[in-house]
């Protein structure tokens, strides 16, 4: 009986320290924020992180404590032991905790470096054409056009507008990447224009989305309008006649009124 009794309590001692003992591993999660913090995916497959931070993205682990920075080193020491995972955390799952202005589409990273072999090829080849047996302007040239490259593919904020800059300028990432930012200038400035509502979709509806045009249009129209207001009342007949040759063409009436004053 006591033999029993004994049997039991250490079956149950033995059950007890096992799950005082027993750990449970979880999948860690991993956050991708491109150079300007902002988040491009969210995942725990952590074979593509070579391909991450060799893009130029910065790869975060999130713990306890909050977030911490996966190194270039932890990668190659621990890519031999650790398991393999293939989840992806799906934009439902993290969507509450994001700003509304982030991307939320993740980024393919093996996709853009087989992109960027190719096009440093394409601009190799553009630079010789150009530059023939110069070198030394040729690899000037490359070197130039990749940095442009690398900071053009990394802009998602705006895509129609790098979309028109891609279209216009092709493999010329340099030029891209100067007409993103004039466009982008002007587009920001065109949103912070509060009056002259008519004469800015009159501009609008004449240059789309170019936002420069719509940008050097709406000044030109506006100050236009400004000098009219002042000054139509010195020959009102002519300012009548110009007015219904031209319409709401403020820039074409003030052409024709100043003739007459």
């Amino acid at each position: 009986m006591k033999n029993i009794k004994l049997l039991f309590f250490i079956i149950f001692l033995l059950f007890f320290l096992n799950i005082l003992l027993c750990t449970f591993s979880y999948a860690a999660i991993y956050i991708v924020k491109d150079q300007e913090g902002n988040n491009i995916s969210f995942t725990n497959h952590k074979d593509c992180f070579y391909e991450y931070i060799n893009s130029g993205y910065v790869v975060f682990i999130v713990t306890s404590c909050g977030l911490s920075q996966v190194s270039f080193e932890s990668i190659l020491n621990n890519q031999q032991s650790q398991p393999k995972s293939g989840v992806i955390v799906s934009e439902a799952q993290t969507k509450t905790t994001l700003s509304p202005s982030i991307e939320t589409t993740p980024v393919s990273a093996p996709k853009t470096i087989a992109n960027r072999e190719k096009i440093i090829d394409i601009l190799k080849k553009n630079a010789i054409a150009e530059w023939g047996n110069n070198s030394e302007m040729v690899n000037y040239e490359v070197k130039n056009q990749t940095e442009a490259y690398d900071w053009v593919v990394k802009q998602i904020k705006y895509p129609d507008i790098m979309k028109t800059a891609k279209q216009k300028w092709g493999n010329n990432y340099k030029m891209a990447k100067y007409e993103y930012g004039n466009q982008l200038k002007a587009y920001e400035w065109l949103n912070q224009q509060k009056t002259y509502s008519e004469i800015m979709k009159m501009a609008s509806n004449e240059w789309d989305n170019n936002y420069e045009m719509v940008k050097y249009e709406y000044e030109n129209k506006v100050e236009a309008y400004k000098w009219l207001e002042n000054n139509k009342n010195k020959n009102p007949e002519a300012y009548k006649r110009a007015c219904e040759q031209w319409g709401n063409n403020y820039e074409m009436i003030k052409y024709e009124y100043e003739k007459e004053i």
